[in-house]
C-alpha cells in the first residue's frame, strides 16, 4: 500500500495463521473496548471489527491515516487517533473493558511498555507483539542474567505469559531479529502507598544502574548493610539476584 518507513520501526504482519493464531488468544467479547497501537494496514483490525464494540486505533504515521479512514469509513465502532503513542494522554481512551494490542515498534517498544505501567490500574490486559529478546526479559527471571529493571517493573504491575514466537517471515518487511507474543494482566496494586511506590522506581532505577556492583555499594547512600541483614537481603547480593518481594521490602527504607 505504500513505502514502509524505518524511522518508524514499521514491519507489517500479513500472515493469516499468526493473525487467527492471535485472535484465538484474545477471545474477543462483544463488550470488549479495544485500542490497537500502530495499526499498520489493519490486518488485526480486519479479524476483530465485526466482533467487538469498540477499536480505538492510534497510529503514528500521518500518511496511513487517510488510508484507515477510508477503510474504516462505514464503521462507526471504529475510532481513528493520529498520535504518537508516547506523547497521547492514552489515560483518556481507556477504561477498565479496555484491552490494548499492537504490533509494537521495535525501536521503541520498551518506552511503550514502561508507558502502559501508568495505565495498568484501568485496563483489563495487555497484549502485544515485540522483539523475542525484548520478550524474554520481560519475563525473565531472577539469577538470569537479563533479568533487570525491564523484568521488575513489568512484573511488579503485571502477570505476564510469553504465549508464542513469531518468524520474521510474516512481516513485511521481514525484520531481522524474530518477535514474540505476550500476554500482560494487571495485578493488584503491591504497594503500601506512592511514597513506597515512587522509591521501589527510584531504587530499582539506581541498582540496575550498576548492576554488576553488590548492593551494600550501589545503594549505600540509601539503606545500611545492617537494614538489609535484618531484611534477611545478603549485601553482597547483586540486584539480579533480587526478587520484586526483596525490592519491595528495602523501597520502604529508603
Amino acid at each position: 500500500m505504500q513505502n514502509y518507513k524505518k524511522k518508524y520501526g514499521q514491519h507489517f504482519l500479513h500472515d493469516r495463521n499468526i493473525i487467527q493464531k492471535i485472535i484465538y488468544t484474545l477471545k474477543p467479547k462483544t463488550y470488549d473496548d479495544f485500542i490497537e497501537i500502530g495499526p499498520g494496514e489493519g490486518a488485526l483490525t480486519n479479524s476483530l471489527i465485526d466482533q467487538v464494540d469498540k477499536i480505538t486505533l492510534i497510529e503514528k504515521d500521518k500518511d496511513l491515516i487517510p488510508f484507515l479512514k477510508n477503510q474504516y469509513s462505514a464503521f462507526e465502532s471504529i475510532l481513528i487517533v493520529q498520535a504518537d503513542i508516547l506523547k497521547c494522554n492514552l489515560v483518556e481512551h481507556v477504561g477498565k473493558k479496555t484491552r490494548i494490542i499492537g504490533n509494537l515498534p521495535y525501536n521503541i517498544s520498551t518506552e511503550i511498555i514502561f508507558k502502559m505501567i501508568s495505565v495498568s490500574s484501568k485496563v483489563k490486559d495487555l497484549h502485544f507483539m515485540l522483539q523475542k529478546e525484548v520478550v524474554d526479559r520481560i519475563v525473565a527471571s531472577p539469577g538470569s542474567r537479563i533479568y533487570g529493571r525491564l523484568s521488575i517493573m513489568t512484573q511488579v504491575y503485571f502477570e505476564v505469559e510469553k504465549l508464542f514466537d513469531i518468524s520474521p517471515n510474516v512481516f513485511i518487511p521481514k525484520p531481522k531479529v524474530q518477535s514474540s507474543y505476550i500476554k500482560m494482566t494487571p495485578k493488584n496494586y503491591r504497594f503500601e502507598d506512592s511514597e513506597h511506590e515512587n522509591k521501589f522506581k527510584k531504587l530499582v532505577l539506581i541498582a540496575f544502574t550498576a548492576r554488576r556492583k553488590m548492593i551494600k555499594t550501589s545503594l549505600k547512600d540509601y539503606i545500611d548493610n545492617n537494614v538489609l541483614e535484618s531484611l534477611l537481603i545478603n549485601p553482597n547480593s547483586r540486584p539480579e539476584n533480587l526478587t520484586i518481594e526483596e525490592f519491595l521490602k528495602i523501597a520502604k527504607y529508603i
